[in-house]
């Protein structure tokens, strides 16, 4: 009897155990950013700088973060730049992601601050997405300049385009624009998020 109750604590707790490793077991996170294109003529000086480009952005507790304004400016790990065309991978832990985008519009000005000013913007939480334990969820983007694009100066910034989707879904998420400015953009003067570096 006392062999049986043993056995039968032995089972409980590895089944126990066994839950806790799939609880904690990590999914993977596939960023791929697709090549650049655009539907209007370009000079081919900036055709060939844009498609030389790429995305600079990072991951931390359940958020990531693609910026079009320097990293210095941003309290953020902004460690990955994956180029036009590439793809990274990354082991995460699963659960709910949120994605940021903070965008430029580049304008005259005298002063860096001044451009960040009149330009910058973020855009909280624009799109979210699941990991899931051992499986891939792919977060495409797709760099585009649209033909009805205009530009203050000459400065051209193409729109990311991000959908998602998890291993063994039947489709992606809808589009979303990460770094167009839009009615819910946050101009930067008024974050007060905790994505703005500010000196102490």
């Amino acid at each position: 009897m006392r062999n049986m109750l043993q056995g039968a604590i032995a089972v409980v707790a590895l089944a126990f155990c066994h839950a806790a490793i799939a609880q904690e077991a990590p999914g993977t996170l596939v960023v791929d950013v697709q090549a650049f294109t655009s539907e209007k003529e370009l000079p081919k000086k900036v055709d060939k700088q844009l498609r030389n480009g790429g995305l600079e952005w990072g991951v931390k507790d359940g958020q990531v973060v693609f910026t079009m304004v320097a990293k210095q400016f941003i309290d953020f790990p902004v460690n990955h730049l994956t180029r036009y065309g590439q793809s990274e991978s990354l082991a995460l832990p699963a659960g709910e992601y949120r994605v940021t985008g903070i965008g430029l519009e580049m304008t005259t000005a005298f002063s860096v601050q001044k451009i960040l000013d009149r330009g910058a913007f973020v855009n909280e939480d624009a799109m979210s997405f699941t990991i899931e334990a051992g499986k891939t969820t792919t977060l495409s983007i797709k760099p585009v300049i649209y033909k009805d694009a205009t530009f203050a100066v000459n400065f051209w910034m193409p729109t990311l385009m991000a959908s998602a989707k998890t291993e063994g879904a039947t489709e992606a998420t809808p589009e979303t624009a990460l770094n167009r400015r839009g009615t819910s953009s946050i101009a930067w003067p008024q974050y007060n998020g905790p994505l703005k570096f500010v000196a102490k």
